[in-house]
């Protein structure tokens, strides 16, 4: 789940974002807290660790412009909203990832959360495998009996009919005669995203994210695997709050 906070002065302009993110995004995005008072915005960015911070610009006290310098680092995203559009070579140069204007239209917003996202990506980059765990067991079927494979070193399951080739950390692929959503059923709770119709990933595998006209990821293995449009801006959430 993506963890935001909305800076604005003007309360009836965080209501509304918030009922936008709330109606369309509540599966995705949280609004963890809120404030009219930018002086106040620091603070409540340092207490919630927040993935997207929404932020206007022309405020009393502190501009968002201003409030961004003011961070000598940042591993959270900015997303600018604001009724102004002279701001916006300014605001793009503190590396926001959109400037939305005022009246935001839900594709719009979209978009941008799909922008931030992307970018959580280089500034949360994914975990590198987890140590072995007890229990943390799979049992997969193989021509000399059952194999109990480390779930943290499955890299990749692929599915072709009613078959499913499982890609583990030194170990021969193995071919099951399993259909790919059994799998996903047990995985998923444990760290996998299905990126495909025919591709389950261990998310902790991950090691680049490329988009483009085909967007795929690269795997700690060397493998390239799609990501099919339909699936990208949720892989991109789980990934960014790994």
């Amino acid at each position: 789940m993506i963890n935001c906070i909305i800076v604005d002065d003007e309360q009836h302009c965080v209501d509304t974002l918030t009922a936008m993110l709330q109606a369309k995004f509540a599966d995705s995005v949280t609004v963890s807290a809120s404030t009219t008072d930018s002086r106040k915005a620091a603070k409540l960015i340092a207490e919630h660790s927040p993935h997207i911070v929404f932020l206007d610009v022309e405020m009393p006290h502190i501009t968002g412009i201003q409030l961004m310098h003011s961070f000598a680092r940042r591993d959270f995203a900015v997303i600018f909203t604001t009724a102004h559009d002279r701001y916006a070579l300014q605001a793009l140069k503190t590396e926001a990832v959109d400037y939305l204007l005022k009246p935001i239209s839900l594709s719009e917003l979209g978009e941008a959360i799909d922008k931030a996202s992307q970018r959580l990506v280089q500034l949360r980059p994914a975990a590198s495998p987890k140590a072995e765990q007890p229990n943390q067991k799979l049992l997969v079927p193989t021509s000399n009996g059952l194999l109990a494979a480390n779930i943290p070193d499955i890299i990749r399951v692929e599915s072709s009919s009613n078959y499913c080739t499982f890609y583990i950390t030194g170990k021969p692929k193995i071919v099951v005669a399993r259909t790919l959503k059994e799998y996903e059923e047990i995985l998923v709770p444990s760290g996998f995203f299905r990126v495909h119709q025919s591709h389950l990933i261990n998310l902790s595998h991950v090691e680049y994210f490329k988009p483009g006209l085909e967007e795929y990821v690269i795997l700690t293995n060397g493998d390239q695997v799609e990501v099919s449009r339909r699936r990208k801006t949720e892989f991109l959430q789980k990934l960014a709050t790994l």
